[in-house]
């Protein structure tokens, strides 16, 4: 019996902002909210962050007017401060149910932090996708986040 191969992908970004501030926009559960659901017309229904090696974050989400289609539970595998995180995520919904590992690294460069993000262990091809487009919105997220802080 042959199995198929769990999927991986791998993003980047820069930000003009210090390691701390990305990192507090992973962990702090008001900086989260604001760029974990970029698309208007779903909506963020809950979420809670506990910022600590077993801890982790809980959301929900979907389309309006609930928003409570979906969940997402991660849990914090590793927790290095301003370095990296690692999640076992499990999100699950209406019509999915999928475990994947994340890896984000923050990476202090010249004007600011790269992050390297890579998301492993998905399913399928279709998955695979979905995800991708969904982590580059979030990523584009943070960086729409840093600015209205500054």
């Amino acid at each position: 019996m042959t199995t198929a191969p769990l999927l991986t992908f791998d993003l980047d970004r820069t930000y003009p902002a210090p390691p701390e501030r990305v990192w507090a926009a992973w962990t702090r559960a008001d900086l989260l909210e604001r760029w974990v659901l970029p698309d208007p017309d779903w909506r963020l229904s809950s979420c809670e962050v506990d910022a600590r090696e077993g801890g982790g974050y809980r959301l929900s989400f979907g389309p309006r007017p609930e928003g409570d289609a979906y969940t997402e539970k991660a849990t914090f595998s590793v927790f290095e401060p301003v370095r990296r995180l690692v999640l076992d995520v499990l999100t699950e919904g209406e019509d999915m149910a999928e475990r994947s590992r994340c890896t984000v690294l923050f990476l202090p460069v010249e004007g600011g932090t790269r992050l390297e993000l890579t998301v492993e262990g998905l399913s399928g091809v279709t998955t695979i996708e979905h995800l991708r487009v969904g982590w580059q919105w979030c990523l584009d997220g943070i960086a729409a986040q840093l600015g209205a802080a500054a």
